[in-house]
């Protein structure tokens, strides 16, 4: 089957019936576009790569701005209000997900990231303009987080539809773009700010992002048609699916515990080192093993399966952090901990999204994700703001982090919990027993 038009410019007569195979979702007709796993599905998830690189890059620079911020621009303002630009940053980026999959139904996914890049375009170049901590938290904060919203869920849920054979590897190669922008916008941003302004950085950032995520946007398109009906209904229709709200309490409590390490573990590396180039370099090993652990969640997937990886990766999220965070204090033991629970701990965003697809069906891909994606809103606006609560109670005084630590222990024994019973609905379903692949 070879079908040339854009789906966007089809109309129904134009497109192919046909039933999905292995997925269980609300509605059993499929009207596909274009067969999957051809070439342009791998130019797809490249596309993807560079969206998310670019957008998440941006977002994860923030750490750059935040030491600026505290140490030089906004000194005599609070730490607190700094870091709800972060926190409003993330949450709004993955709760505005439950709208992106509307969008993207009603207008398809290469208008709505488009749409997306212009936004955190307009967020970071008014941010350039201010000259208040308030006035970041809107631009910075919220506004490019709902920019980024447009981009990150939609470019996920795209790969999802696009790829059945290889669904794992192809979201793991898109979502490591992540990873990659990581260390490439925090390095570039330091440097910017450094040698020309801060300002100059938020409008070349914005610029820069405009131009890779605007033109990767024009990949996209659909490959399968959206399903009919109320999206409200879809919605309530996933949501109240076991299957479902095990995942969604798993992604929330992911989030809750997910950034103790991330924020902590380079103030612990300076703490023994007593260099401030170790916490960069920390985080650079970290983002260096988000990038190879979503890679790989393909391949670890094919394996022991999705369920099964899952239900593993977070194990040994639990375990890392209980051995690392308690029982280790040395600048190498930090070093090793930041590579390992780097790799095993993103494998989720990938092993969801395919988890999602075969069981509610790729029709509904944008619309499952984007619900997940909310719940990982929840867990971020939770979670934040309790840690740095029970570091000032508990931890300030004794230079320690051992009450945060224990906050994401619990996290990720509580997700590792959801997982299991994931593990166990989902073998049921299709008759697998406890230490078979699925």
């Amino acid at each position: 089957m070879s079908i040339n038009v854009a789906p966007d410019t089809l109309n129904r007569h134009d497109t192919i019936a046909s039933k999905s195979e292995h997925a269980s979702s609300p509605d059993p007709e499929t009207i596909e576009y274009a067969e999957p796993d051809t070439k342009y599905a791998w130019l797809v998830a490249i596309a993807a790569l560079l969206n998310l690189a670019t957008t998440m890059g941006t977002l994860n620079s923030f750490g750059v701005y935040q030491q600026y911020y505290l140490n030089t621009l906004y000194s005599t303002d609070s730490a607190v209000s700094i870091s709800w630009i972060s926190t409003l940053i993330s949450f709004c980026m993955f709760v505005g997900g439950v709208f992106t999959g509307k969008l993207v139904d009603k207008f398809g996914f290469r208008i709505t990231c488009f749409s997306g890049s212009v936004v955190c375009c307009i967020a970071l170049i008014l941010a350039s303009f201010t000259s208040r901590v308030w006035q970041l938290v809107l631009t910075q904060g919220i506004m490019l987080g709902l920019g980024a919203s447009l981009i990150f869920s939609p470019s996920i849920s795209v790969v999802a539809q696009w790829h059945t054979k290889h669904r794992v590897l192809a979201t793991g190669i898109a979502v490591a773009g992540g990873g990659i922008g990581g260390m490439v916008f925090s390095v570039a941003t330091e440097k910017i700010i450094d040698n020309v302004s801060y300002k100059w950085s938020l409008r070349i950032l914005g610029l820069l992002l405009f131009a890779i995520s605007g033109a990767s946007s024009m990949v996209y398109k659909r490959r399968i048609a959206p399903a009919q009906g109320s999206n409200t209904r879809l919605l309530f229709t996933i949501a109240r699916d076991p299957r479902f709200i095990c995942i969604a309490l798993a992604v929330m409590f992911i989030n809750m515990g997910y950034f103790e390490p991330l924020l902590y573990v380079p103030t612990l590396a300076v703490i023994q080192s007593g260099t401030q180039s170790t916490s960069s370099n920390i985080v650079l090993v970290f983002n260096a093993g988000t990038t190879i652990g979503r890679v790989l969640s393909g391949l670890i997937s094919k394996l022991i399966g999705p369920a099964n990886t899952n239900l593993a990766s977070n194990f040994l999220c639990c375990l890392f952090v209980c051995i690392f965070m308690f029982g280790i204090n040395t600048v190498v033991g930090y070093y090793i901990f930041s590579a390992l629970f780097g790799t095993i701990s993103t494998l989720y965003l990938a092993v969801n999204t395919h988890i999602l697809a075969h069981e509610f069906g790729p029709q509904v891909v944008a619309s499952s994700v984007g619900l997940s994606m909310a719940c990982c809103g929840v867990g971020v606006l939770v979670g934040n703001p309790v840690q740095g609560v029970l570091y000032e109670t508990y931890d300030k005084t004794h230079t320690k982090f051992n009450a945060v630590s224990a906050w994401a222990v619990a996290c990720f024994a509580a997700d590792t919990a959801c997982y299991m019973v994931l593990r166990w609905l989902v073998g049921c379903k299709h008759k697998v027993l406890w230490f078979q692949k699925i």
